[in-house]
């Protein structure tokens, strides 16, 4: 029983929503026919044992992969699972590592700092953050340490801040395991097999990166291992940034770039000002706009919310 307790108290806020919603459609089910109260308790039994396999299937690794893949982002490790093989165990990195601060995240403190920052700046969905968020990167966190040691561990990457922190903060977590380590650079590969077809296309982030293309990168631009020189450069490299206190980052001239907090302030006024001149009549524009705007104009991955946040915070000052 302490064992199934400790398993559910794992669990996020969704996974135990969709659980619950599964119980209560099942109970309904047995509510409605007019059967014997024998068959209740059989069902509820079974039910019971239903569920304890499904926890099982989310707590236990997975035996019968021959890799681990470790992304950043949950929808690009959905696309990358599409693309592989059953065989490949795929980690999404459920975090943004261009935003919020990354001091110490490798720490109980730091991790705290960074959720109490994004708590307080970034407008998720409804009790993402509170109910999800910590849930997710532990888990995350979990799974990471439970690679078993005979498993080569493929970490993905791409020319972007995002990416290349969590790379560096991946392979720090990753310090005391003897596995073979493979670093595949999306951006590299895709611009090696694809550029050809569509040389106005360059990939700045794994998520846009489609299925069949991971499958076809993977298969063709996987490499050596990395050695413990450059493991050694990458997990040192770690330890600078996480001494840092930004809590913006860009990608520039190949190297991760601490900047101030209004970094794109400037971007976001001068395109609500080139909107405003093309409609003076409209009375307000609307922020999902003006952030699709600048999404599309900027050579940098930003994060849709951390736009929204300093749109909040220029319309709280008076700037619009």
């Amino acid at each position: 029983m302490k064992k199934l307790h400790e398993t559910i108290e794992k669990l996020s806020g969704s996974e135990a929503k969709s659980l619950l919603l599964g119980i209560m459609y099942r109970l309904e089910s047995i509510e409605i026919e007019e059967d014997s109260q024998s068959r209740t308790v059989k069902e509820l039994l079974s039910l019971s044992e239903e569920l304890r396999d499904e926890l099982q299937k989310e707590t236990c690794y997975e035996v019968d992969r021959t890799a681990v893949h470790i992304i950043s982002g949950e929808s690009p490790a959905g696309s990358l699972r599409l693309g592989l093989s059953r065989d490949n165990q795929i980690i999404g990195f459920p975090d943004f590592f261009a935003e919020g601060p990354v001091w110490k995240i490798h720490t109980e403190e730091g991790c705290t700092i960074r959720y109490e920052w994004l708590r307080d700046h970034i407008n998720y969905e409804i009790d993402y953050i509170e109910e999800e968020y910590r849930s997710r990167f532990l888990k995350t966190l979990a799974a990471i340490e439970a690679i078993p040691t005979n498993m080569p561990i493929i970490l993905w990457t791409a020319e972007n801040a995002d990416e290349q922190v969590g790379l560096r903060y991946v392979l720090y977590l990753l310090r005391e395991k003897k596995n073979d380590l493979y670093v595949i650079n999306s951006t590299q590969a895709f611009q090696a097999i694809y550029t050809k077809e569509d040389a106005q296309f360059r990939v700045r982030h794994s998520g846009e990166v489609a299925s069949d293309q991971f499958k076809e990168i993977y298969q063709t631009k996987l490499g050596n291992s990395l050695t413990n020189e450059v493991k050694e450069i990458l997990q040192n490299e770690w330890l600078l940034l996480s001494e840092k206190e930004d809590v913006l980052r860009i990608w520039r001239n190949g190297s991760i770039q601490g900047v101030k907090e209004d970094h794109f302030d400037s971007m976001i006024i001068d395109t609500v000002r080139r909107l405003h001149a093309e409609d003076e009549t409209a009375a307000f524009i609307l922020a999902a706009r003006v952030i699709g705007e600048i999404l599309f104009q900027s050579e940098q991955l930003i994060g849709h919310n951390y736009l929204e946040y300093r749109i909040r915070y220029l319309v709280y000052n008076g700037t619009f």
